[in-house]
């Protein structure tokens, strides 16, 4: 836009300031409504945000007590000084049962004759014949094989076949181990008569350090054995590692009920629902005091939402009580841990059964579908609402751009009027100056 070079030369006014007070006064209410209903917006905005965080977190500690999370869980008592260590699943019967390890799985390994051999000695060249379980197969070897070669060769021919060679060195030598992928006789390494050459001779000083063995235990007098140490289905739902065997001597194993998991999920439920109380009504408070309110004060959605919630919990009040779960004055839950323990101990599942979103008529299923009435993306209620009022942001940053450019145009329109002004200034300035000169020229004017 254009302006005056040297604007009130001629009137002596202050002509940047007028334009800029004139402009300022005509776009003070315009500004002044633009942004307040861009706090307004905001505000909004932010309190949604806060609703709905409080709502998805409360859909998802809801959510947690559906299923397993629910579900009284499982804890292992071992006796001190057993042999083995346990873990159980949700759904394994509780009781008791006597363990007694009574060996455990070992890996097959052979190992050349000691002292060893000089790792560049040659050999001897053939075929080696192994068998590793029901898996045979041969290795073949070049002239004046080294102890390395040896191993590498063996290596090749029998990767991913349940063996593996080694070197072991030692002060006098090397020696070659063999060692089983996999514990227990299935996996034990044997060397048929058919190993042919010269290389016959080193093989045939192979013996056993450490033999092939199945892990055995008793469980309440039944023998079990296993290629592992470790056991998933000797006794259902339980996993069994064994670390140390100890004939004649059996040890206790508990499988008793553990609420800990459960009771912190019912109590990460109550604090959700006490926050997303705790902020609706926030968001929506009115201090009849001060006249003051806050953002979402009278928000239908935001009344809705606080009598649904209110209104299920108190229609399922004995469910539940009986699981301890108390509704203060203010609408606040609390919990009763030893009547949710008492209650837990008679029905294990009443916890997963009340909120369980497959059936229909829980308070897991109708709360799910209001909070997902509310928080779902693109269709629930708060995130219509949000869209709504970024839609209201964009149209009041559209009309701060209208009302930007309509101040251009006014200011443009005062200054095209004050440099008409100022010229005309100077020109009536000009003739008084002219007229003042000629009037002092005439006869009998003062000198």
């Amino acid at each position: 836009m254009g302006s005056l070079s040297s604007p009130g030369i001629g009137s002596g006014l202050n002509v940047n300031q007028l334009v800029s007070q004139l402009v300022a006064a005509e776009r003070a209410p315009s500004d002044s409504r633009i942004a307040r209903q861009e706090a307004n917006a905001r505000a909004d905005l932010a309190a949604f945000g806060q609703v709905r965080g409080a709502l998805s977190a409360l859909q998802a500690a809801a959510n947690a007590l559906d299923g397993a999370g629910g579900s009284v869980g499982r804890r292992t008592v071992v006796q001190a000084n057993a042999g083995f260590s346990a873990s159980a699943s949700n759904s394994t019967a509780l009781g008791r049962y006597s363990i007694e390890v009574r060996s455990l799985a070992t890996a097959h390994k052979l190992q050349s004759a000691a002292p060893g051999v000089s790792e560049s000695a040659d050999l001897g060249t053939g075929t080696i014949s192994f068998t590793v379980g029901s898996d045979t197969f041969n290795v073949s070897l070049g002239p004046s094989t080294t102890l390395a070669q040896l191993r590498d060769a063996i290596n090749t021919a029998t990767r991913g076949r349940g063996l593996s060679a080694t070197i072991v060195r030692g002060d006098s030598g090397s020696v070659l181990v063999l060692n089983a992928a996999t514990s227990g006789t299935a996996g034990a390494i044997s060397l048929p008569p058919t190993t042919t050459g010269s290389i016959a001779g080193f093989i045939a000083g192979l013996s056993v350090t450490t033999p092939a063995a199945n892990a055995e235990v008793r469980i309440d007098g039944v023998t079990r054995t296993s290629s592992s140490n470790r056991l998933t289905d000797a006794i259902a739902g339980v996993t069994l590692d064994l670390s140390r065997a100890e004939t004649g001597t059996a040890y206790a194993l508990d499988i008793a009920a553990d609420n800990v998991g459960v009771r912190a999920a019912v109590q990460s439920f109550i604090g959700a629902y006490n926050s997303a109380l705790g902020t609706l009504r926030t968001v929506s408070a009115v201090n009849p005091a001060t006249g003051s309110a806050a953002a979402l004060a009278g928000d239908s959605a935001v009344r809705g939402v606080q009598a649904q919630l209110r209104g299920l919990i108190g229609g399922a009040f004995a469910e539940l009580s009986a699981l301890g779960i108390r509704s203060s004055k203010d609408g606040s839950l609390t919990l009763d841990a030893a009547r949710l323990d008492e209650t837990l101990a008679v029905n294990p599942s009443a916890v997963s059964a009340l909120f369980d979103k497959g059936n229909l008529g829980s308070v897991g299923a109708r709360l799910g579908a209001q909070l997902q009435g509310a928080v779902e993306p693109n269709t629930g209620l708060f995130e219509a609402r949000t869209k709504a009022l970024n839609e209201r942001m964009r149209g009041l940053q559209a009309d701060r751009e209208r009302l930007d450019a309509r101040m251009s145009r006014i200011e443009e329109g005062y200054r095209r009027q004050f440099t008409a002004l100022d010229g005309l200034v100077a020109q009536l300035q000009s003739t008084q100056s002219f007229l003042t000169r000629e009037l002092a020229r005439l006869p009998g004017a003062s000198s």
